[in-house]
């Protein structure tokens, strides 16, 4: 089994998705795995639906989330779809499954002035503070993701023009960004990045204080520690500074389908779900303000 994990994975890696997704895949495989092999199954691509139903009511037995199960099924189904292509099997036994349902959960996003207090937070003194600022400014204009930003490389952006490129999991987006965006892109380029790295070839944005790419954990202990000192109560991760960009344009009189297409979702019913945020700050709004409330 460990060969068919490690030949998937070489598929996988042709599909253009972020390393993450790419780990959730393979994770996700080596547990349905475990499972057939527990129940001496010996050949994956013989299994009956009857199989993977039991496995599916395994992980509900464990007490598995629901998010955790259909993101569980969607990996089976990507698998042996794969198979089918290899010729392994003639039909999907992993269609058949029920996903459950998940009940969806309100984005949790900023009001526009603590995204300020949160951006005000770095100082411009030093070269961190510098780095930090871009950092922000950029996440926020532009509403990417975190695997994103520390994917960004110098060519990826075009402070002239104001415009980002971003590669995501299925396809390349271009995104605009304002002149603070810009003006603190500007600053890290020219005045701390090249004393940073420590390979002038580096090809990543942005970069640690020791000079190598910046990794997730590296990014969320910043941003954890600026929301700390910008007195944010709220527990602020980079999907939080990702959601008050879509509720801010989106409040804005934006255009839902420009949102979504700057967000990379394949569907504007993704997008959809924003609305809420809106509707829930809306009724805040009322409550506070109209005497009859």
């Amino acid at each position: 089994m460990n060969e068919i994990i490690a030949e998937y994975e070489v598929y996988l890696k042709k599909q253009r998705m972020s390393q993450n997704t790419l780990t959730s895949y393979v994770r996700d495989l080596e547990t349905y795995f475990s499972y057939l092999k527990e129940n001496k199954v010996k050949n994956v691509f013989a299994v009956k639906r009857t199989t993977l139903n039991a496995y599916i009511e395994h992980l509900r037995a464990q007490g598995k989330a629901h998010s955790t199960i259909s993101r569980q099924t969607a990996s089976l189904k990507k698998f042996y779809q794969w198979g089918i292509t290899k010729k392994e099997l003639e039909i999907n036994p992993a269609c058949g499954i029920q996903l459950p349902r998940v009940k969806k959960k309100i984005p949790e996003a900023l009001t526009t002035r603590e995204v300020v207090k949160l951006l005000n937070q770095p100082k411009t003194t030093d070269l961190k503070g510098i780095r930090d600022k871009a950092m922000l400014e950029l996440l926020y204009a532009t509403g990417i993701k975190v695997s994103e930003i520390i994917a960004l490389t110098l060519k990826d952006v075009d402070i002239r023009g104001g415009m980002l490129s971003c590669v995501g999991s299925r396809n390349e987006r271009y995104i605009p960004f304002g002149k603070e965006a810009a003006d603190a892109l500007d600053e890290y380029i020219k005045k701390a990045r090249p004393y940073l790295i420590n390979n002038s070839k580096e090809k990543n944005l942005f970069v640690n204080c020791s000079g190598t790419p910046l990794t997730r954990q590296g990014f969320w202990k910043i941003l954890r520690s600026y929301a700390q000192s910008a007195g944010i109560k709220t527990e602020i991760t980079a999907q939080t500074l990702r959601n008050s960009f879509a509720v801010h344009l989106l409040q804005n009189g934006a255009d839902i389908n420009a949102v979504s297409e700057m967000l990379g979702h394949n569907d504007v019913v993704t997008t959809r779900i924003y609305n809420q945020v809106l509707k829930n700050n809306i009724k805040k709004i009322y409550k506070k303000a109209h005497p009859r409330a």
